[in-house]
């Protein structure tokens, strides 16, 4: 299982950096950020802010989510692309339709088509980007978007306190993966993910999860598969 921490943007791109920066010395294997372009947060432009933190970190890198449906997917497989090629082996994303109707309004769609986007919009980007990393779905109430992701063999990530789609997912996927964002560590630690995140707002933050990792997975400390410390 891989843990990590990430940020809804509700901190400056500064505050972002930092976050992930003492992710990275408190050893977690993942550090996300998500796609937001409404107050309060400043993660518009999460492949910018993933770059930079590429180059101070040796994190595994990758968003909460990416919106599929908003963005152009020729623009985001060409950023994302050069992402993966600043950090290679070091990147995934995980793709999400938003639930903001005057952010699907900023960038010409309607919400109400949400669903058919996302679909239409992930056909097109995996014909143009075929060598991706791994993608995840982002599912939170929509039983399409856990089918799309167990045709494609992709991964399932899902809120903690929104899982009800997950069975469906296992049940048709040739290789299902699960990730969780949570807001508290035991919560999502019972959803037995391949991917957990947790939620943090500071390094004070990270530092006091990284305890409270290794307290309730204490064998993480020396596994043999650690590229890591402490909580890798």
């Amino acid at each position: 299982m891989q843990i990590g921490v990430f940020t809804a943007g509700d901190l400056s791109p500064a505050g972002i950096v930092a976050l992930a920066v003492a992710a990275d010395e408190a050893g977690f294997d993942v550090f996300a950020v998500g796609e937001h372009h409404n107050p309060p947060y400043n993660s518009s432009s999460p492949a910018t802010l993933l770059a930079h933190i590429a180059a101070r970190t040796t994190l595994r890198l990758s968003t909460a989510t990416t919106l599929i449906t908003t963005n152009d997917p020729a623009r985001l497989a060409a950023e994302y692309a050069t992402l993966a090629l600043l950090a290679p082996g070091r990147t995934d994303l995980v793709l999400g339709r938003g639930n903001t109707a005057k952010v699907f309004g900023w960038f010409g769609k309607e919400i109400e088509y949400g669903v058919p986007l996302t679909i239409e919009h992930y056909a097109t980007f995996r014909s143009l980007w075929p060598d991706r990393p791994y993608v995840w779905h982002a599912c939170t109430r929509s039983p399409e978007i856990a089918d799309l992701a167990a045709e494609h063999d992709d991964g399932l990530f899902v809120f903690a306190g929104q899982a009800e789609h997950v069975s469906r997912y296992r049940d048709q996927a040739a290789h299902p993966r699960i990730g969780v964002l949570a807001t508290d560590l035991d919560e999502g630690l019972s959803h037995d993910p391949d991917r957990l995140l947790v939620e943090v707002s500071s390094p004070a933050d990270v530092e006091k999860l990284g305890s409270a990792v290794c307290s309730a997975l204490p064998h993480r400390r020396s596994s043999p598969d650690s590229t890591k410390h402490r909580t890798s």
